[in-house]
C-alpha cells in the first residue's frame, strides 16, 4: 500500500507537465496525419500511416523515455529544498526507488503505446471523415512494438544509472559516457579480431589467400557464441547490473549529501 502511494505522490507531482506532453504527442500526430491524409486526397498516393505510427512512437518512446528516466531523480536527490521532503517520505529506500524505477522503465512505455493506439483511432476517423482515407491503427500489442519497447528497457536502465550519478546534463552525460564507452569496446574488439584473423590478414598481404572450410566453421561457432553471449548481456547482465549499481548510488546520495 505504501509502494503503490508513492507511485501515486510521482505521478500527483508530474501530471500537470506529462498532461501537457500527451497533448503534445496526440497533436503531432494529428498534424502529422492530416497533412499525409491531405496530400494522399491531392496526389492519390496513399502513405503509409502504419510506418509514420511506429517512426514516431520510436522517436517519442527512446528520446522521451531516456530524457525521462534521465531527470526523474534531478529533485529529489540532487536539489537541497526537495531532498528533505524526499528523505521524510514514510517508505523504504529501495520502494521509492522503484517508484521512480518502474515509472519510466514500465510505466512510460505502456501508457505511450496505448496513448498512440487511442490516438489513432480518433484520428484515422478524422481523416476518413474529411479525405476519405483509409483506416490505419497502430497496434500496441503489435511484435514489432512489443520488440521497441523491449529495447527501450535494455537502454533505460543506462539512463537510469546515469540520472543517479550524474548531477546535472544527466542526459547529455550519460549520452556521451556510452559513446566513450562503444569506442573503447570498439577498439578492443577491433585487436581481438586482428588477432583471431591474423593468418588471413598475413595472406592478404601476400595476394595468396587460402580458405580453410574448418577455420569458416570454427569462425562461424565463435561468432555464434559470442552473439549468444552479446544477448545475455545487452538483454540481462548490463540492466540487472544498472539497476542495482543505480539503487546502490540512492542510498550513497541520501547517507552522504541529503543531510
Amino acid at each position: 500500500m505504501i509502494f503503490l502511494n508513492i507511485i501515486k505522490r510521482e505521478l500527483l507531482e508530474k501530471k500537470r507537465l506529462l498532461l501537457i506532453y500527451a497533448t503534445a504527442v496526440t497533436l503531432i500526430l494529428l498534424i502529422q496525419e492530416l497533412f499525409d491524409a491531405f496530400i494522399a486526397w491531392q496526389t492519390q498516393f496513399i502513405l503509409p500511416a502504419a510506418e509514420n505510427y511506429s517512426g514516431t512512437f520510436s522517436l517519442f518512446l527512446f528520446v522521451g523515455g531516456l530524457i525521462l528516466t534521465s531527470t526523474i531523480f534531478a529533485q529529489d536527490l540532487f536539489n537541497k529544498s526537495a531532498q528533505h521532503n524526499y528523505l521524510m517520505l514514510p517508505a523504504s529506500q529501495l520502494e521509492k526507488f522503484l517508484a521512480k524505477g518502474l515509472i519510466t522503465a514500465v510505466g512510460y512505455p505502456v501508457v505511450l503505446a496505448l496513448l498512440f493506439g487511442i490516438s489513432s483511432v480518433c484520428i484515422e476517423l478524422i481523416t476518413r471523415m474529411f479525405f476519405g482515407s483509409p483506416i490505419i491503427l497502430f497496434n500496441p500489442f503489435s511484435l514489432a512494438t512489443l520488440q521497441q519497447i523491449g529495447h527501450y528497457l535494455a537502454i533505460q536502465s543506462v539512463f537510469l544509472l546515469g540520472a543517479t550519478y550524474f548531477r546535472k546534463a544527466h542526459f547529455v552525460k550519460t549520452v556521451l559516457a556510452i559513446g566513450l564507452l562503444g569506442i573503447i569496446v570498439g577498439l578492443y574488439t577491433a585487436a581481438l579480431m586482428r588477432i583471431a584473423f591474423a593468418p588471413y590478414m598475413e595472406q592478404l598481404r601476400s595476394m595468396q589467400i587460402i580458405v580453410d572450410s574448418s577455420a569458416i566453421q570454427d569462425h562461424q561457432t565463435l561468432f555464434g557464441v559470442l552473439e549468444w553471449v552479446g544477448s545475455i548481456f545487452y538483454w540481462l547482465i548490463i540492466p540487472l547490473f544498472c539497476w542495482f549499481t543505480a539503487y546502490q548510488r540512492v542510498k550513497e546520495v541520501e547517507a552522504t549529501d541529503a543531510v
